[in-house]
């Protein structure tokens, strides 16, 4: 398992001419207000942030398909990519203690990019133990092409 990990992370590094400084599990929603939103990969590479969903027919997504309600994207694969210097604002989970108790596992959090009809906001959620959030925090903070909002 973990030698099919590390060619799928060479694979998707030579595919893309990207390198992969962060990654883990989490969920995209569509329109930002969703119960469920569409569970993938989420990579911070040296050029983009990135969701990545790729169809599959396991136990568990056979699962995900019947509880939620469109099935139709679920069925073709989905990478979004965000070119870092597009990205404006980082707005991370407010986690309190009683959020951190009662909330989610996986809080969302989202990011405003500059696209080609103005402004466009992603919402997500992420494995908060994948460093994901933190490392992208860092990078963007660091480059002054977004500062994370409290």
């Amino acid at each position: 398992m973990a030698d099919e990990a590390t060619e799928f992370w060479k694979a998707f590094e030579s595919e893309t001419g990207e390198k992969v400084e962060a990654r883990g599990m989490g969920e995209w929603f569509r329109g930002g207000n969703e119960a469920r939103g569409l569970w993938g990969l989420l990579i911070l590479t040296d050029k983009t942030v990135r969701f990545k969903y790729m169809p599959s027919n396991n136990w568990f997504t056979s699962l995900i398909k019947r509880a939620g309600s469109d099935a139709s994207d679920r069925e073709r694969p989905i990478d979004i990519a965000i070119a870092r210097e597009n990205v404006t604002e980082l707005i991370p989970p407010k986690r309190g203690f009683l959020a951190r108790i009662l909330g989610p596992a996986f809080p969302r959090f989202s990011l405003a990019a500059r696209g080609d009809g103005g402004e466009e906001r992603y919402i997500f959620s992420i494995d908060p133990s994948s460093g994901f959030l933190p490392a992208l925090a860092r990078i963007l903070e660091k480059a002054g092409e977004a500062e994370p909002r409290d």
